[in-house]
């Protein structure tokens, strides 16, 4: 597969822009500026005929200016409540400059539960793009004021890459202090090499604990690994000392990565990507080489269940130590318990009836 380039980028209609915290805190001199220089950024943008959806941290940092705090705090209710006041303080400034732009903007706060179940996926997707459609600039951000950790997110680059595939963006942007991927560590290697484009396919995602996942990146990395599985375009770039279409242009600025593939439909991102997963099967060498040239998963290729699950969830298919492919069981965990290894047409007689020959149909499968 050949490399893109950045010319070829110029073409997206639809841009994902991730804003990490660095840049926008009021503890980092200039931040202002540099929420101006997004404001007026995105509005050429879009004044180019492009879209273009903000998701948006910086929320604590800026509560706690707004509070008079000088030191971070590990309290999780302050931290939440920082994040309220903030959350406030971002908007203003946000209104404040797109408004120079005749620009109108609108705020979505969002929990795991709003991207897994698919009536509020859906949803969300519906008003993201009738905000889109109506000229406004939609700001996302997770809401940390409310978040437990059943249903947090976690992270703004998760969260942004899950955006990108909810919409089917064109381009996915994550915006830090960090000029893309190295060689190595650049903090700690004089030496290391900046990486101008890269394939997942040639290495895939690096480990958190690989020198080039400090410093923030391996979040970036799995969000980048993540749309270009999908078929999306990626870019991680330095948007602290430079403005956002210079990230997007300029190679030296940021590391593009090339799609994977070519684009999911979105049934299969959503399978893929965003469905909670209930649980997974393990599967024998033949059965992934038949999955693999498109074939559906029998209950002969079966070789253990991990998990409680229903008939309709979302499942990963696993052969070894490796998730090669999701999808949703047409079984439950204990029927398919009891049908591993076995002949479809035994299933009758083990099972009392028989739905159907396959475990999981190669319509509702998504290969990773």
């Amino acid at each position: 597969m050949n490399l893109i380039t950045r010319k070829e980028i110029k073409d997206a209609k639809l841009i994902v822009v991730k804003v990490g915290s660095k840049i926008l805190a009021p503890q980092n001199d200039g931040h202002l500026l540099r929420f101006a220089s997004l404001a007026k950024t995105i509005s050429q943008l879009i004044d180019d005929g492009k879209k273009v959806i903000l998701v948006s941290s910086g929320a604590v940092a800026n509560g706690r200016a707004v509070l008079g705090f000088t030191e971070k705090t590990n309290n999780v209710s302050l931290k939440q409540a920082c994040a309220g006041v903030g959350q406030i303080e971002l908007m203003n400034l946000y209104r404040k400059e797109f408004d120079k732009y005749s620009k109108p903007i609108g705020q979505i706060l969002l929990s795991w539960d709003d991207l897994r179940e698919k009536n509020r996926y859906l949803n969300l997707r519906n008003t993201l793009w009738a905000m889109l459609e109506n000229g406004i600039v939609p700001i996302i951000n997770e809401n940390d004021s409310v978040s437990v950790r059943e249903i947090k997110i976690g992270d703004n680059d998760t969260l942004a890459g899950q955006i990108a595939l909810v919409t089917n963006a064109d381009l996915f942007v994550a915006l830090s202090d960090i000029n893309g991927l190295y060689t190595d560590n650049p903090k700690t290697n004089p030496d290391a090499k900046h990486i101008k484009v890269f394939a997942f396919q040639e290495i895939n995602a690096r480990e958190e604990g690989n020198d080039v996942g400090t410093g923030g990146m391996a979040t970036k990395l799995r969000a980048a690994n993540m749309v270009t599985q999908a078929g999306i375009t990626a870019i991680i770039g330095d948007g602290f000392n430079n403005d956002l279409i210079s990230v997007m242009n300029n190679e030296e600025l940021g590391t593009l990565f090339s799609p994977q593939r070519e684009r999911m439909n979105s049934h299969d991102r959503f399978i893929a990507f965003t469905d909670r997963i209930d649980g997974t099967v393990l599967v024998d060498d033949g059965a992934k080489k038949a999955i693999l040239s498109g074939k559906s998963l029998l209950p002969a290729g079966i070789q253990s269940v991990i998990g409680d699950f229903d008939e309709g969830d979302t499942i990963s298919l696993k052969n070894g130590n490796t998730v090669f492919a999701k999808g949703i069981t047409d079984y439950s965990s204990a029927e398919i318990d009891k049908i591993k290894g076995r002949k479809s047409a035994e299933i009758p007689q083990i099972l009392g009836s028989n739905r159907r020959d396959f475990v999981v149909h190669r319509n509702n499968m998504v290969v990773l």
